[in-house]
């Protein structure tokens, strides 16, 4: 047990264990890269650092003792007359991948168990909907038919719609146990909702938010399909994640902050726009060996594109942030963007696909606005004139803008 008592004698490496940073684990990454063959002996010592929950960045002969103790249990393989055999250092890499495998599978099973009560809430398709609808925990559905709709929670189990209709949602409140709700709002429509802790959540047309009745625990974790921009309230004992429901390995997490996330499903990306505080993206498929996931930190202006295909962040830049919020105020506005880029995000909201003939330029720049609460033939015929063109119906749910 030498090979292992070197490590546990050495406080450098349990002071990373017990208190892990970005640069502590660059130097044993750097480490690990220069000494392969000690990968295996790592991994099993913070299995079991991890397990014994040290305080300190020296450890008593008795916390070394148990853990040799427990290592020794799991690389005896059996006894001769000479005494124990132990496992070489191949073996000591296939208990290790046992124990994780053991961690992976239990990880993966309270996941998938997540996943398919989250999946249970999905059975109604957003293009399927045609007003803005609320489903509660009880499976009651609520419509509402305007175009803007305005949903609170107040403090005594009421649901108040558009500051006017008021319902009792206290039925089943005494179990203390997650109850989640959902919000879908159709192609052409818009929402405001605020949720039990006070946070504010705008949910953007053709988009779906999946959240809980009442915030248990110590964080706050709603789910996203579509676009919203979120008004957190802040709670620092308490982080607000976001998860995107089109890819489970992404999410952003604040404090309290206001941000938007656009994450429609047939794009392949999702993108994130900072416009108050800081928040945390959060990518889970690049664990490292030191069971920490990456990071990205966002700064107030920035825009970050994380592309769901490569599971990696494609773009960070600076932004004027009103151009993609201004969504929640009823309009779209662009100053010098290229027409392709303003057809897609009207192409995003109406759930139309919108062609342009080859005569037009594509790359034409475009400064102005549009009012989200036009109708669809009145927001067409405004980008045309824009564009200096003219518009016609092309196919059952398609526009062509062609001179």
């Amino acid at each position: 047990m030498n090979d292992f008592n070197k490590y546990l004698d050495d406080e450098k490496f349990v002071d990373w264990i017990v208190d892990p940073t970005d640069e502590k684990n660059a130097y044993w990454e750097t480490y690990i890269s220069q000494n392969p063959e000690e990968e295996g002996k790592i991994k099993i010592l913070r299995q079991y650092l991890g397990a014994l929950q040290a305080t300190n960045d020296k450890l008593s002969q008795n916390e070394k003792q148990e853990i040799l103790d427990r290592i020794y249990d799991k690389v005896v393989l059996a006894k001769s007359g000479q005494g124990p055999i132990y496992l070489n250092f191949l073996k000591y890499a296939a208990i290790f991948l046992v124990l994780v495998g053991t961690a992976y599978y239990l990880t993966i099973e309270s996941s998938e168990k997540e996943n398919v009560n989250i999946d249970s809430l999905l059975q109604v398709a957003i293009d399927s909907v045609t007003d803005t609808k609320l489903i509660l925990e009880n499976d009651q559905e609520i419509a509402i038919d305007e175009k803007r709709s305005i949903i609170n929670y107040s403090g005594n189990n009421n649901l108040v719609i558009n500051k006017k209709d008021t319902l009792d949602i206290s039925a089943g409140t005494a179990v203390e146990e997650v109850q989640m709700n959902q919000l879908i709002v159709p192609f052409g429509k818009h929402s405001k909702i605020t949720l039990s802790d006070g946070s504010i959540v705008h949910v953007n047309s053709g988009s779906r938010l999946v959240f809980p009745k009442k915030f248990l625990g110590d964080s706050r974790e709603v789910y996203l399909d579509g676009e919203a921009f979120f008004e957190v309230e802040s709670d620092a004992s308490r982080p607000f994640t976001v998860k995107v429901l089109k890819d489970e390995a992404f999410s952003v997490t604040a404090v309290g902050t206001k941000f938007n996330v656009n994450s429609y499903g047939k794009n392949d990306r999702v993108t994130t726009v900072l416009a108050e505080g800081e928040v945390h993206l959060v990518n889970k498929a690049k664990n490292s060996l030191f069971g920490k996931d990456k990071k990205t930190i966002m700064q107030p202006g920035e825009l970050v594109e994380w592309s769901v295909s490569a599971k990696a962040v494609q773009s960070k830049m600076q932004v004027d942030t009103e151009i993609y919020i201004s969504w929640t105020k009823g309009l779209l506005i662009f100053r010098g963007e290229r027409l392709k880029d303003v057809v897609k995000r009207v192409e995003d909201y109406y759930n139309i696909e919108i062609e342009l003939a080859e005569s037009i330029n594509e790359e034409f720049r475009l400064t102005g606005k549009l009012d989200l609460n036009d109708t669809m033939e009145e927001t067409m015929e405004n980008l045309a004139v824009s564009a200096s063109a003219k518009y016609e119906k092309n196919g059952v749910n398609g526009y062509l803008i062609t001179k």
